[in-house]
């Protein structure tokens, strides 16, 4: 694990790059040139990382090389969680279009152009010291390495999985028991569809979570499944996904004629509930081609569908949409002081408090831009930090 700790940050990097989301944000400051030559020269580092780790304890310029590398891909790591921030705000203002002046003026840009700029600037330095980082490496007479071994492949975009703490969760209850009335619900239908909408940060995944590990709905299935669908609803790989969560066997050496095959003879009879995470795709004839596969399961069976996009919501539900909204402004200020406030602290300091309730009108009930603000000013006690996140303009 130790020896690839280097790698990983680059492949999360690179990873970043190719979410949706992140490429949402490099459209709006117009930097596709430059974030297509960071992620090259990132990725031709990238190839020869496992064999310079591993060399690494015989070489002293080669420890200070990876070093620098470091320092650079965690402030790559900063401007393109500030890019993805960016996105996440425009997005929120335009789910929002009715917000008050004083709110609209915490996310919009008095200067886009200014703005632009500094964003550009940051990103040209990064992407500077990455080619000489690059360059340097050919000293080293690196061999490049697959990732086959041990290694997790590089993936487009952040993978879900069904666990939950629950004590992180603020503010679902009510949603939650409105999905949970609906798989409960007696039926003949072979299987219904129960589509969340929202965009993103609302906290969809999480919602569907929640009713995933609710022991009632646990009692109510014969078998719970949980995947994570391509962005492109790879018809072969959403199959093995949903065969791998039922079984725990990964069987991504049959072929697509075997693996569906196989997970109809895994479901055969028995009621389900899946979930069907984070779809992206509207192509109706991919779902139809997945749902005839599934409809092999006991009357009774559910799907949870969570996606940002309406027409997939329609394409794929049953019943009508579950719209996910932003949290109320009680359940955000206490979303918020969990994440900037030390749990040990008895009261925390009513001018920071005060702040924070500005910023928590800034956020406009999304959780994640809560949990990231939140965290932004966690263990910083000076007013000055906590004024500059309330009136950043970024």
């Amino acid at each position: 694990m130790a020896e690839s700790l280097l790698f990983s940050i680059a492949q999360g990097v690179l990873g970043k790059i190719a979410s949706p989301v992140f490429q949402e944000a490099v459209a709006i400051y117009s930097v596709e040139d430059q974030i297509r030559e960071l992620k090259n020269t990132l990725a031709a580092i990238t190839a020869v990382l496992l064999d310079a780790e591993e060399q690494q304890a015989k070489n002293n310029r080669l420890q200070q090389w990876l070093g620098r590398l470091r320092h650079v891909l965690c402030d790559a790591e900063d401007v393109l969680d500030e890019l993805e921030c960016e996105a996440l705000r425009k997005r929120v203002i335009s789910r929002y279009g009715g917000i008050s002046e004083k709110v609209h003026r915490f996310f919009s840009l008095s200067n886009p152009v200014i703005l632009r700029a500094k964003i550009s600037h940051r990103i040209k330095e990064i992407r500077e010291t990455l080619s000489k980082i690059s360059i340097e490496k050919d000293q080293f007479n690196l061999n490049v390495r697959s990732a086959d071994s041990g290694v997790a492949p590089l993936r487009s975009r952040e993978m879900t999985y069904s666990f939950i703490n629950k004590l992180d969760v603020i503010g679902r209850d009510v949603d939650k028991q409105k999905i949970i009335e609906i798989l409960m619900r007696p039926n003949d239908k072979n299987l219904s569809v129960i589509p969340i909408v929202g965009i993103g940060g609302l906290g969809k995944t999480t919602l569907a979570k929640l009713v995933y590990n609710d022991d009632g709905v646990k009692e109510q299935f014969e078998l719970r499944l949980w995947v994570c669908v391509p962005e492109d609803f790879d018809l072969k790989k959403t199959i093995d996904g949903i065969i791998k969560d039922a079984t725990g066997q990964s069987l991504s050496n049959l072929d697509i004629q075997q693996s569906q095959t196989f997970l109809r003879n895994t479901i055969k009879d028995k009621k389900f509930l899946l979930v069907l995470d984070d779809v992206w795709s509207d192509d109706r004839s991919r779902w139809e081609e997945l749902k005839a596969l599934l409809i092999e399961g006991a009357s009774g069976s559910k799907i949870i569908v969570t996606t940002r996009n309406s027409k997939v919501a329609f394409i794929m539900g049953t019943h009508p949409t579950h719209n996910l909204e932003g949290l109320s402004h009680e359940d955000s200020m206490a979303m918020f002081k969990k994440w900037a406030f030390d749990q040990k602290e008895k009261q925390p300091r009513l001018d920071l408090l005060d702040i924070g309730n500005d910023i928590v009108i800034k956020c406009q009930g999304v959780p994640l831009l809560l949990k990231t603000l939140g965290s932004l000013v966690y263990t910083k006690d000076e007013v000055r930090h906590w004024a500059h996140i309330r009136d950043s303009e970024t």
